[in-house]
């Protein structure tokens, strides 16, 4: 088993060194990573889905992406005890079109210690992201996934980097981004969070504030059992630059 660790971090900091980056915010993935991961040779399917209600504030429609629906499958299986690896497929309509295949992802994502062994819980994230009908054409993103609880309440943050490596971007450096989350663990069935989101632009000359991307998003978990969970809940966007209203949707079933 330690051989077996040893490995699968090895090649995820292979990864993380190597990897290009993608955009700090991914509207297909609203999604805050807690430091648990799947258990060796379970299998997750996951799907997430988001509607724009109402669109940016700094454009026009179709360009604010108001009716926008996004959609993210992803296929989730454990290597050991600590390291996962998943592969996402990502799609996206219009308000008056039809739905098209926007992106190919694959991520690892380890964590380095038992839950509660560290003051704060640590793991590291890497993805590689395939984008299609864009002039970038390799992407990729590397995130901390720090968590602490306290009583009832966790709170995880996960500070994202990112740079486009293949395609007309690949010199604009690095960018910095975020998701955090309060979770209160009301009962084995009932979560309710407050999620956030946020995209600032480009690390070391972040982006004037309106241009930003923040989103505020209540929302709850629910175990439906069986090993399906489900979730919902709604973002708001606090810039003019975010989009200000979205209904966020997740089905996962574990086995």
């Amino acid at each position: 088993m330690t051989l077996s660790r040893n490995a699968s971090l090895l090649a995820l900091t292979v990864l993380a060194c190597t990897m290009p980056a993608a955009h700090a915010l991914n509207y297909n993935e609203l999604e805050v990573y807690p430091y648990k991961t799947a258990q060796p040779n379970e299998v997750e399917i996951e799907n997430r889905h988001t509607y724009t209600q109402q669109g940016t504030h700094d454009a026009v429609p179709p360009d604010n992406h108001k009716g926008m629906s996004r959609n993210s499958t992803e296929f989730v299986y454990g290597i050991t005890d600590r390291t996962e690896a998943a592969l996402y497929l990502d799609y996206e309509k219009a308000q008056d079109g039809s739905w098209t295949h926007t992106a190919k992802r694959v991520r690892i994502r380890h964590r380095f210690a038992e839950k509660g062994e560290y003051p704060v819980d640590i793991g590291l994230y890497a993805e590689l992201e395939r984008p299609y009908h864009e002039d970038n054409t390799l992407e990729g993103e590397l995130r901390l996934t720090l968590e602490k609880d306290f009583g009832l309440w966790t709170f995880d943050f996960n500070p994202t980097f990112s740079k486009v490596m293949k395609g007309v971007d690949t010199n604009t450096g690095w960018g910095f981004g975020y998701a955090a989350a309060a979770v209160y663990r009301l009962n084995e069935t009932w979560h309710p969070r407050l999620d956030f989101f946020g995209d600032m632009g480009k690390l070391g000359d972040f982006a004037p504030h309106q241009k930003q991307i923040h989103l505020i998003s209540p929302a709850v978990d629910i175990k439906l059992g069986h090993g399906f969970k489900a979730g919902v809940g709604i973002a708001f966007g606090l810039t003019q630059a975010s989009e200000q209203r979205l209904i966020r949707t997740r089905i996962e079933y574990e086995f």
